[in-house]
């Protein structure tokens, strides 16, 4: 006898599947998880949905030039995004800034103490450190692991992509503590080059 089709699992996104997906993953500005994309796409099974996240991810991928669909280093969580050596020319037509000054010293500060903890965090920038750090995370700069009862957070691949950093956290350490993250984000968002290297910046 043999084993009947799993229940809402279907072979391909539908093409109102997949367009809901899209304006879903474009009107948010954040990554989505796939629990958030089943229940846009009138999927029942995560575990096939995110299967087919995947498929359309490269789909997608090999469409656009400057657009991407990528899933988040170590999560179910997808992003639609443009590709880092886009984000300078996307910053001419931005009306604001990605991040304010305020999260931009909390994660200075992450980049100096990774891997931190909520905890240490709220005691050095205090209790507005917990919206920064869900900030952070929707945009897709950092990530969070559990160790016990705490959350541990550490910048992701996209953080260092987006400011023109490396990936090693030392040479993070090193990059932001010659120049600082508010002036690399103004870099980042200004159509003028890069400036003279000086002295750390304030956190």
């Amino acid at each position: 006898m043999f084993a009947s089709p799993e229940v809402d699992a279907p072979v391909t996104l539908s093409k109102e599947a997949q367009a809901r997906i899209e304006v879903a993953l474009y009107a948010s500005g954040r990554p989505l998880s796939v629990e958030e994309l089943s229940r846009v796409a009138r999927v029942g099974s995560r575990r096939r949905l995110s299967e087919l996240m995947t498929e359309l991810a490269r789909r997608i991928n090999s469409t656009f030039a400057a657009i991407e669909l990528k899933q988040l280093e170590g999560q179910q969580m997808f992003s639609l995004q443009l590709k880092p050596q886009y984000n300078s020319i996307a910053k001419k037509f931005a009306t604001k800034p990605l991040l304010s000054t305020g999260v931009l010293r909390t994660l200075s500060y992450i980049v100096y103490l990774q891997p931190v903890s909520a905890s240490e965090l709220v005691q050095r920038r205090g209790s507005q450190a917990y919206s920064h750090l869900k900030n952070l995370i929707e945009v897709g700069f950092l990530q969070a692991e559990r160790r016990g009862r705490s959350r541990i957070f550490r910048t992701t691949d996209s953080f260092a992509d987006y400011f023109g950093l490396s990936h090693d956290p030392e040479q993070q350490r090193k990059q932001v503590a010659k120049q600082g993250l508010i002036t690399k984000a103004k870099q980042v968002e200004s159509t003028e080059p890069p400036q003279a290297e000086g002295a750390p910046e304030t956190v």
